[in-house]
């Protein structure tokens, strides 16, 4: 008798977190499937010069890899005034896998150059004008190619009112402001409401401990005229929710969100990468010094003009090309095949993007659940080796939806 209760207890021991862990792994799986293998069709000239690697070889097997990452609002202002998606966020992360050398650059998203195709407008348009989705991320990494002569690997999407839902599926995040926040010139085009799509708000934080909700977090970390110390202040800002969230996702008790946590990410995170090899790249970067990493922005390089004619009535960024140049040359390690050509006219030949989840050949990316679930397993394996708790592949996904956010590579060691 006691053999037979033996037996059937280490049946229940076996079964049930397996069942658990089956429900879980199913219920991510449609926002694994949908952000993952999201691949573009290049346009011709900005072909692959790494077609010889398998759609889920080793992301770092080769040599420098650049990774660029968008970010969209996806507010009034751009939906509905505009017709669609603007990429906000610009960012190109570049590799070196031997010398663990990585650097990342911040492209400003008003520089004025040609985009292939379409002539002279602000780069974040490039996103806009190649409609978005698969087709905008195409031109885009066409236009980075042609005018700055940076080849993109690989690129990740990421919606930034994704991480409102993220901050409130996990109940908020509790900080302590060291100085009031006041931004007279805050956006406010959060609600998605027919007004004003150029209307700003008076942001106001008082100090101490505060606990804010997805909203109030993003308008913390986003603010730009806020703090006291400028950019700086802002960094120890976004550290300062970077911190509670490292507390609240490495919490036992967050495997009871992930279901909500799939829900809040769906749509909000997109990658041409497959799951081990965003896990490869995150595995990565939690193993680098982030002291290490090197931040660059164009802004010392560079100058703002005001909203006249020969730039469609807006306010535009111009870059020193003569300055720039050798920046980029350095940070790419391209030598003499370094541009900074922004006014050039080629003309596009890009080809007609797929629809989203679809790779170049017009199949549908994992098709098979299949072999999704063991690709998905075997990544959440490959996590949990390392002694963190991959939560089935939703970290590395919350990884990009937050270096979006924070511009910043911090971000990535979540």
């Amino acid at each position: 008798m006691w053999a037979r209760i033996a037996i059937v207890a280490l049946l229940l021991l076996v079964l049930i977190p397996g069942g658990i862990g089956i429900y879980y792994y199913l219920s991510i799986l449609p926002t694994v499937s949908s952000s993952t293998g999201q691949k573009v069709v290049r346009a011709k000239g900005d072909e692959d010069p790494h077609q010889s690697q398998s759609a889920t070889g080793d992301v770092l097997s080769g040599g420098r890899m650049n990774l660029l990452l968008l970010g969209s609002d996806t507010d009034y202002k751009t939906v509905h005034d505009l017709g669609g998606v603007l990429a906000q966020t610009l960012i190109v992360l570049t590799i070196d896998p031997g010398t663990k050398d990585v650097s990342m650059l911040s492209l400003p998203r008003d520089t004025w150059l040609n985009v292939p195709g379409y002539g002279m407008h602000k780069l974040d348009q490039a996103y806009l004008l190649g409609g978005g989705g698969p087709g905008g991320v195409a031109l885009t990494m066409e236009t980075i190619h042609q005018d700055f002569g940076i080849y993109i690997d690989h690129y990740a999407w990421v919606g930034l009112d994704g991480f409102v839902k993220v901050i409130d599926t996990v109940g908020g995040v509790d900080i302590d402001t060291i100085h009031p926040i006041t931004d007279d010139l805050y956006p406010d085009d959060a609600c998605n409401c027919a007004r004003d799509a150029y209307a700003v708000k008076p942001l106001y934080i008082a100090p101490g401990p505060q606990h804010l909700d997805g909203l109030e977090a993003l308008e913390y970390v986003r603010s730009r005229h806020a703090d006291l110390i400028g950019d700086f202040g802002r960094s120890v800002r976004q550290q300062q929710i970077l911190t509670q969230l490292k507390n609240k996702l490495n919490n036992p008790a967050i495997i009871s969100k992930m279901t909500d946590l799939a829900k809040a990410l769906n749509g909000h995170v997109k990658t041409d990468m497959e799951m081990t090899q965003v896990f490869q790249l995150m595995n990565f970067a939690r193993t680098l010094d982030q002291n290490k990493i090197k931040r660059i922005t164009l802004a010392p390089y560079s100058s703002t003009t005001a909203a006249l004619p020969q730039y469609q009535n807006q306010s535009v960024v111009l870059l020193n090309c003569d300055q720039v140049l050798p920046v980029i040359s350095k940070t790419f390690a391209l030598g003499d095949q370094a541009r900074c050509d922004l006014t050039g006219d080629a003309a596009s030949t890009l080809s007609p993007a797929p629809q989203s989840g679809q790779n170049t050949s017009g199949q549908a990316i994992a098709s098979n659940p299949t072999a999704t679930f063991n690709q998905l397993s075997d990544a959440a394996s490959t996590s949990l080796q390392g002694g963190q708790n991959g939560m089935f592949g939703m970290r590395s996904l919350l990884d990009f939806l937050f270096a979006g956010v924070f511009e910043s590579p911090d971000a990535l060691t979540v």
